[in-house]
């Protein structure tokens, strides 16, 4: 398995980074993981029953959410599904409620956050939804889709661990055969 995770690669580039995920907001986690593994044939997907943050906002007040999320790499672009769990209102119940589910966002990943938030905001858009994971990761979702048409872009600055932990989905992905199509953090 490869110790780290190189995000150039054959992926799709923008100016700002190369497009490294697609993420999903769903009502049901489970029938999502179906649809995944059984129709498209994408996996495994490593699902964490709940991630914890040391800070989050949303619309610029705090808030607090339990996430369940399911990741897993197709062809080298790794797909996220997200179902939100409990917590306050968030950018997911919110899409939920106005879209029922679907594509929400594309994930860069960035070497400095702060810099490229701010290139973001002289640019005019600011962060919908941010903060740190527990396991140190700085994220912020840009309210850069006003519509919720699956255009919300996300940026994470990634630590030695996430990369490493993506380069397990790709090695996962790369030499999966069909079994054990789900498997639980």
């Amino acid at each position: 398995m490869p110790d780290s995770f190189d995000p150039v690669g054959n992926k799709t580039r923008s100016r700002l980074g190369a497009i490294v995920q697609m993420g999903y907001v769903v009502p049901d986690l489970e029938r999502a993981l179906v649809h995944w593994t059984q129709t498209l044939g994408v996996g495994p997907f490593l699902v964490t029953p709940r991630i914890d943050y040391a800070a989050l906002h949303y619309r610029g007040r705090p808030i607090q959410v339990e996430n369940a999320v399911a990741l897993a790499s197709w062809g080298g672009m790794q797909i996220e599904i997200i179902q939100q769990t409990g917590g306050d209102d968030s950018m997911f119940t919110d899409f939920i409620a106005r879209r029922g589910g679907g594509l929400h966002h594309l994930c860069l990943l960035s070497g400095d956050l702060d810099a490229d938030l701010a290139a973001w905001q002289a640019r005019g858009v600011g962060v919908l939804m941010g903060g740190r994971t527990a396991a140190g990761i700085p994220f912020a979702y840009l309210d850069s889709d006003p519509l919720d048409q699956g255009r919300v872009i996300e940026i994470v600055q990634p630590t030695a661990g996430l990369k490493k932990f993506f380069a397990r989905l790709e090695s996962l992905a790369a030499d999966w055969d069909g079994s054990r199509p789900i498997r639980y953090l």
